[in-house]
């Protein structure tokens, strides 16, 4: 590092450039004052698609996508050894200040006399680090991601690297918008992405309803050559340039270019956005869940993540939004707005299982109006949890567990959630046996729909179904157990037996798993790998004492045709009728979930975890970017998946399918429990069968 500051500085004394992108003479880029100061870009170098900007606020410095606009020209007044930093959008009272010089100081715009005085350090390929003057080892980072907040971090990171440009604001790339937005889903608010490239590159500006109704003028570099082109449409969205998809690279010559993008509803596109992520804080959504309600009620639950990762990282909480035309109409104002069920402290809990809670597990019961939320909860890790295996240094803190109610007020006609409460020792001890041995040392609840029995009944309530992805105590082996509970959830039990070893669970090296109930009574479950998924299936021998036996894991893409791409990725099953199906990215990468979908037969001797890996047909979800999945069965008898998605790190999209249209007539026979719009009035049990 020392020796990059020397080299740096002796350059400008003997009066030789020191290279910026495209060799720029670093003597350009300052001036002595605002009034007289040359217009810079700053962007990252590392992420070249992010740029330093100015918050709306005036006040606040974050990343964000590179648009070429006011927000990110930046005035240098000073030399390289100590400057401050002004924004053209916050004018010359204000300059960058930082918190400290210390790691993970944050920059904020403040009164030009307090400003920090800055400096830059030269690296080898030509882009800088930038950070307070006298402390070369911090330097500007998007940090906590992309997108995120301008922090101090170590200058050694390619992250803290930046590249400045000075900015030709005479020849303006004025883009004008021709937009037809009325509707659409009031949910879309997002519409898609201009991807603007500028000597080769290309950074990608989402554009919003509220940003398509004023003009966007682009400011770019000297003598640079650009091209525009329509990045991602959002679902719901029809978008064009010029009429086109795209203006080849050019110059900007005269007094600059104006340009046209036309925007319209795409009325026949059914997708809606619940929540988008990152959100306006930069803030990501993640793990769907999503059931119907007895009353005719859809919920979409999902993390809403400050910490931006897992549980054990910091805050993660669970947010919802339920439909309030009841899964009949969907079109204009469909959803609830969104309502936080469960909120995580974050790292200052004083109490371990606050921390956070994150992948929702979710069943609705099929005869009262109330849904029951299992979480992971806690600030550990799932790798790490340790679970009968504590000691002084490292004492006992599994991921922990957490269970929440949503019952419906008729009196108020409101759905109202408890708070949390811990169950983790309640579940736990299912693991140990009869010598007290702990054969799990964490596990968490397979997110998305929990299964209810159609059949079995003990006590007031139809049984329920899940399955957890389990680390094998003392190794970092995972496999699956699952679960049942006849009280809705208040008391948990093991389905089927505990076994020895690793070898006897359910599904050995299985990740995050799902259960379905088949026709039967017998219990599938499900569970994620790559290519394919592990099924097996739990026949009863008696149903009310829970007895009977697993068949034996199987892998379906070598015992059948459930194959897809390389990706490892939940997905769900569902059951309707005697239709089953299992949503799942088929991409080599998390891309392109299909809803997977075979029709049962009427004969149980059918039911293996082999026979059900055979005769899958597909349909396509997504054509883009796209990770977890969960379905549920609408009040109108179609299915209703609600998924992760592009644009983001993803966001969340529900989309209703059709089940005529998608998987040709359906005859429904009597005595099916589950209805659709070509089946008579009522609810009845029975059989479907695909003409």
């Amino acid at each position: 590092m020392k020796r990059r500051v020397f080299l740096f500085l002796l350059s400008l004394a003997a009066g030789i450039s020191v290279a910026v992108a495209n060799a720029t003479d670093v003597s350009k880029i300052f001036s002595k004052s605002f009034s007289n100061g040359t217009p810079v870009q700053i962007t990252n170098n590392r992420d070249k698609g992010f740029a330093i900007k100015v918050g709306n606020d005036g006040t606040t410095v974050t990343s964000g996508s590179t648009a070429y606009g006011e927000d990110e020209i930046w005035y240098l007044v000073g030399d390289a050894s100590s400057f401050r930093m002004y924004s053209y959008k916050a004018g010359k009272r204000l300059a960058l200040k930082l918190e400290s010089s210390d790691s993970g100081a944050a920059a904020t715009m403040a009164r030009a006399s307090e400003a920090t005085p800055l400096a830059l350090t030269a690296q080898e390929d030509g882009s800088y680090a930038i950070g307070a003057a006298g402390n070369p080892a911090q330097s500007f980072n998007m940090f906590g991601g992309a997108g995120r907040d301008i922090r101090l971090y170590s200058s050694e990171d390619n992250g803290s690297h930046w590249n400045i440009r000075p900015i030709d604001m005479s020849k303006p790339l004025r883009i004008k918008y021709n937009a037809q937005l009325e509707g659409g889903f009031d949910t879309n608010s997002r519409i898609g992405e201009l991807a603007i490239t500028v000597d080769g590159s290309t950074s990608n500006s989402m554009l919003t309803k509220e940003s398509a109704l004023q003009e966007q003028t682009c400011y770019l570099p000297h003598n640079a050559k650009f091209g525009i082109a329509t990045g991602l449409v959002c679902h719901g969205w029809k978008m064009d340039i010029n009429g086109g998809k795209e203006i080849a690279e050019q110059e900007l010559t005269g007094k600059g270019m104006d340009i046209t993008v036309n925007i319209s509803v795409d009325k026949e596109n059914k997708y809606q956005y619940l929540f988008y992520s990152p959100d306006e804080k930069g803030i990501p959504y993640r793990i769907p869940a999503i059931v119907t309600t007895a009353n005719g009620y859809v919920f979409a639950i999902n993390d809403y993540r400050p910490c931006g990762n897992d549980i054990g990282f910091g805050e993660v909480d669970l947010v919802m939004r339920h439909s309030v035309k009841g899964g009949s109409e969907w079109d204009g104002h469909s959803w609830s707005e969104p309502v936080k069920i469960a909120d995580g402290v974050g790292k200052e809990a004083k109490e371990t299982w606050l921390t956070g809670f994150g992948d929702p597990a979710v069943v609705a019961d099929r005869e009262r109006n109330e849904i029951l939320v299992m979480s992971v909860c806690g600030n550990r890790v799932c790798w790490h949890g340790n679970y009968g295996a504590g000691t002084a240094e490292n004492p006992e803190n599994p991921n922990r567990m957490a269970r929440l109610r949503i019952k419906f007020n008729e009196e108020t006609g409101q759905w109202v959630a408890s708070e949390p409460e811990e169950v983790t020792y309640e579940i736990y001890p299912l693991f140990k046996d009869k010598n007290g041995k702990a054969h799990v040392g964490s596990m968490f609840i397979g997110a998305g729909r929990i299964a209810q029995s159609r059949m079995i009944k003990v006590g007031d309530y139809y049984r329920i179904y899940c399955a957890v992805w389990a680390v094998e105590t003392g190794s970092y082996r995972h496999h699956n157990y699952a679960l049942y509970s006849d009280d809705f959830g208040e008391t948990w039990h093991l389905l089927g037996e505990l076994g020895n070893d690793f070898n006897d669970s359910p599904a050995p090296y299985g990740n995050e798993p799902k259960c379905e109930e088949l026709p039967d009574g017998s219990v599938l479950l499900s569970s994620r790998k790559g290519y394919g998924r592990y099924f097996n299936v739990f026949h009863y021998t008696n149903f009310e004492k829970a007895e009977g036996y697993w068949d034996g894991a199987v892998a379906t893409d070598q015992a059948g045709d459930l194959k897809f791409g390389s990706n490892d990725t939940n997905g769900e099953p569902l059951l309707v009728g005697n239709i089953l199906f299992q949503s799942v990215p088929t991409g080599d990468s998390r891309s392109d979930v299909a809803i997977f979908y075979k029709p049962l037969s009427n004969d149980p001797a059918t039911y293996t975890p082999t026979e059900l890996s055979k005769g899958w047909k597909k349909l396509r979800i997504s054509d883009r970017g796209s990770a977890y999945s969960s379905m549920c069965i609408l009040p109108d008898g179609n299915i209703g998946i609600y998924y992760e998605e592009e644009p983001g790190g993803y966001s969340m999209v529900y989309v209703p399918i059709n089940i005529y249209s998608a998987v040709g007539p359906i005859v429904y026979n009597s005595h099916l429990i589950d209805k659709c719009p070509s089946c008579e009035e009522g609810k009845y049990e029975g059989i479907v069968t695909v003409e």
